[in-house]
């Protein structure tokens, strides 16, 4: 029923600091950012190390939404965990059947289905079922430790080809993104220099 732990959301008043906190001091990286403008939220993507990864929600200009309602109710903080299921339909119906009621079960938009399970019958926790492919929610090019196990064999084999360079927008800013079939590195403008001094030392006798 269960597949994983897919990421624990918090809620952020200020994604700019919050990012420099996760990012910046934590050693983390942007994996997607995107705006739900339906929702009046923003939702961003953090991995932390090679098994933890973290989402940030933030409110949409200060828009009235469900967002902005728990940060005036509660403050920053957990505001869900993510936990992936193969089959949403049938996950509901197990836990019902257990004794743990779920309610919410919606497809807001194509590939992700949701449903939850209230605090009061979790211990206090927000819990989120959803029935999704990891891989569509992230930059294409880098597939995070977390995500390898969804990649198709002949996709994570696949290291044939030319090796291409190109201009991409990465979740920090411009930078670049070096491929050579199924693996790409991408790096930001500001890494650019310091990747080639590494590799300019590496050949020197």
């Amino acid at each position: 029923m269960i597949r994983r732990i897919d990421h624990v959301s918090v809620a952020v008043r200020d994604l700019a600091r919050a990012r420099s906190f996760f990012i910046d001091a934590l050693g983390g990286r942007v994996l997607f950012t995107g705006p739900v403008p339906a929702e009046k939220y923003r939702w961003t993507t953090i991995e932390l190390g090679t098994s933890c990864l973290l989402e940030l929600i933030d409110p949409l200009g200060g828009e009235e939404g469900f967002v902005d309602e728990f940060l005036r109710k509660r403050g920053e903080g957990l505001h869900h965990i993510t936990i992936q299921v193969k089959n949403i339909e049938e996950a509901c119906r197990t836990l019902e059947s257990r004794g743990v009621p779920t309610f919410g079960m919606r497809q807001p938009i194509a590939g992700w289905k949701e449903a939850y399970i209230h605090p009061k019958h979790a211990f206090g926790v927000l819990i989120q079922l959803a029935e999704f492919d990891p891989l569509d929610w992230i930059e294409p090019g880098y597939i995070p430790a977390a995500y390898r196990e969804f990649v198709p064999q002949e996709k994570s084999d696949a290291d044939q080809g030319p090796l291409a360079v190109q201009r991409v927008e990465t979740g920090e800013g411009p930078g670049v993104e070096i491929r050579k079939g199924g693996t790409a590195l991408r790096v930001t403008e500001q890494e650019v220099g310091v990747l080639i001094q590494s590799l300019r030392r590496l050949q020197s006798p």
